[in-house]
């Protein structure tokens, strides 16, 4: 799996993060697993054309003890398995990347 960590975080660091997530209403079913939306424009175009049976589109965050880990897997929330499903390309990894680390950055989180 392709994955984007930041670790050895401090428990203060980490309640803030699942503070901040919970208020986006981020989480998914299982705790300290949240959903981060892939916007529309970033869709590949398999993604675009099943984004009715398929979507939404949004990869996976973990929120660990002490760490943060990010699959680079786009995900549709509506199918499991499908050809629509694949890792992100260039452009969604930067932009997913900088979506986290600004976050971190605003709760004032040094990583």
């Amino acid at each position: 799996m392709r994955t984007y960590t930041i670790d050895q975080l401090e428990e203060a660091d980490i309640a803030a993060i699942n503070a901040r997530l919970l208020d986006m209403g981020l989480q998914a079913g299982l705790e300290g697993i949240y959903w981060l939306p892939v916007p529309e424009k970033m869709l590949s175009p398999i993604q675009l054309e099943h984004r009715e049976q398929c979507g939404p589109y949004c990869l996976a965050l973990e929120v660990g003890a002490s760490h943060v880990n990010m699959e680079l897997l786009v995900r549709g929330l509506g199918r499991i398995r499908c050809d629509c499903v694949s890792f992100a390309e260039e452009g969604l990894r930067n932009y997913i990347i900088k979506y986290l680390e600004d976050m971190l950055t605003e709760l004032k989180i040094a990583f």
